[in-house]
């Protein structure tokens, strides 16, 4: 047994040496110091921390490309920006700066973090400023509620940074911390909001990128006094307290807008889920497809629901109930419900029904294949009578429905009809067929199908016949 296995080994004694044994053990994973060079690490995150030369481009181009994959929603390209962005590294020197008493190392952290921001801000407003494309995208909406969740992304991950530039068998870490972070993005948002004059979208994730900034530097300072790094300049207790004092201070002011920030965020996730529960309840899954989107009016203190549906399947006739549904579902400051027809066609919704028709047909054809023919005779014998009955009785308040239905999706129908017709296969076989007499000048291959298919499943017929009226 080697002498790295004894001293890892459990010890086999009383009570007393077990205590000591986990008491050491705890104290070497609390132990940050062990592997630490402080003089390379002060070294280290001075030399990196300059904002001119190499960085300032390199803090340009990453601007640029979030700024880009911010107009473009698209996430991938962000977190590419996020990686190759030297904004890290004064932030870093900030918090080393208070941290070992080093006003100068302070003062050249303020002057590269400023000129980051000017860069970053000038370069983002710019671009925002001559693209065409100027939509709100999710990506840049997301930047815009600075919460008291990102507090802890900030120190967790200033915690990560530090430890990655003092450890050297960690470092591969700080890429990450640059994407969990997320300092830069906050920057190209408010570039957004100054080149179009929305000065909320501007303050607030200016906010959220100096919120972020502050408890990264604040991490840093804490974890390099937990290691001990010696002060550059004697500070005295009085002087000492007085720092605490201001910092504590300071992160109080910056914590409270980002409480209260959350608090609504969350009040408006709460009222959201509600609406969702809301709606499952309220509407059958029939009901639900006729239903093309629904929103709380006004956003921030909503007391209207509008429900947004097809045809008159829904109607103000249930607003009452609904309203009493609302009640129950937790939505009592919701008063009154307006219900909005449209004539739009949700292409989506459309493509789902005609994947359900072919699906089905699909399945009962699978189905039919694997009776044998004499179950199949018995099948059709039983069902033959009931099967007809349902179509010839030609029920007018079904066929009202079912063509009410076509219209709103095919509205370029121009008749349609159902009768029941002599058939003959010239074997000396006789019988009745179902058919449907359609007229439709643009009706394609696809579409006469997706109609054939859906009367024949409202009627419950296995066999359909379908003619075109030219």
């Amino acid at each position: 047994m080697t002498a790295e296995d004894k001293a890892t080994e459990l010890p086999k004694g009383n009570t007393k040496d077990l205590k000591k044994y986990f008491s050491d053990l705890i104290n070497d994973i609390l132990h940050l110091e062990k592997g630490v060079d402080k003089k390379q690490t002060i070294t280290e995150i001075k030399s990196k921390q300059s904002m001119s030369g190499a960085n300032a481009w390199m803090l340009m181009c990453s601007i640029m490309i979030a700024s880009i994959g911010l107009n473009l929603d698209s996430q991938a390209v962000i977190i590419g920006a996020m990686l190759i962005s030297p904004l890290m590294s004064p932030i870093l020197g900030i918090g080393l700066g208070v941290a070992i008493n080093d006003k100068n190392a302070l003062y050249h952290a303020l002057l590269h973090f400023s000129a980051a921001i000017i860069i970053a801000l000038v370069t983002s407003t710019i671009y925002f400023f001559v693209t065409p494309i100027d939509d709100l995208t999710p990506e840049i909406t997301a930047r815009t509620a600075p919460t008291f969740l990102d507090i802890l992304i900030a120190i967790f991950g200033g915690i990560a940074g530090i430890l990655s530039i003092a450890r050297k068998d960690i470092a591969t870490t700080l890429p990450g911390v640059a994407i969990a972070t997320a300092l830069m993005p906050p920057l190209c948002v408010a570039g957004f909001g100054l080149a179009n004059a929305e000065w909320e979208i501007a303050i607030k994730a200016f906010y959220l990128f100096f919120l972020n900034t502050f408890f990264v530097a604040f991490a840093t300072y804490v974890i390099l006094r937990r290691m001990r790094f010696p002060y550059k300049v004697y500070s005295s207790p009085r002087e000492r307290k007085k720092n605490i004092m201001f910092i504590s201070v300071f992160s109080i002011m910056m914590i409270i807008p980002s409480i209260l920030i959350f608090k609504t965020v969350f009040i408006k996730y709460q009222r959201k889920e509600k609406l969702k529960t809301f709606i499952e309840k309220a509407f059958t899954e029939d009901d639900s497809n006729y239903i093309d989107g629904y929103k709380l009016y006004p956003p921030e203190n909503p007391d209207r629901l509008i429900l947004k549906v097809y045809g008159t399947r829904i109607n103000k006739s249930r607003i009452p109930e609904l309203i009493e549904k609302l009640y129950v579902c937790g939505l009592s400051e919701i008063k009154s419900i307006e219900i909005i027809s449209t004539t739009e066609i949700d292409l989506n919704k459309v493509n789902q029904m005609r994947a359900d028709l072919s699906g089905l047909e699909d399945k009962l054809s699978t189905q039919l294949n694997q009776l044998t023919q004499e179950n199949q005779l018995l099948f059709n014998s039983k069902n033959e009578a009931a099967i007809k009955e349902d179509f010839f009785s030609l029920d007018s308040t079904k066929f009202v429905k079912i063509t009410q239905d076509l219209k709103l999706f095919y509205p370029d129908i121009q008749a349609l009809s159902i009768a029941v017709t002599d058939y003959t296969d010239y074997k000396n076989t006789k019988s009745k067929m179902p058919a449907i007499i359609l007229k439709f000048d643009k009706a394609s291959d696809e579409q006469q199908e997706a109609i054939r298919s859906y009367i024949a499943k409202q009627y419950n017929l296995d066999t359909l016949k379908l003619v075109r009226e030219m």
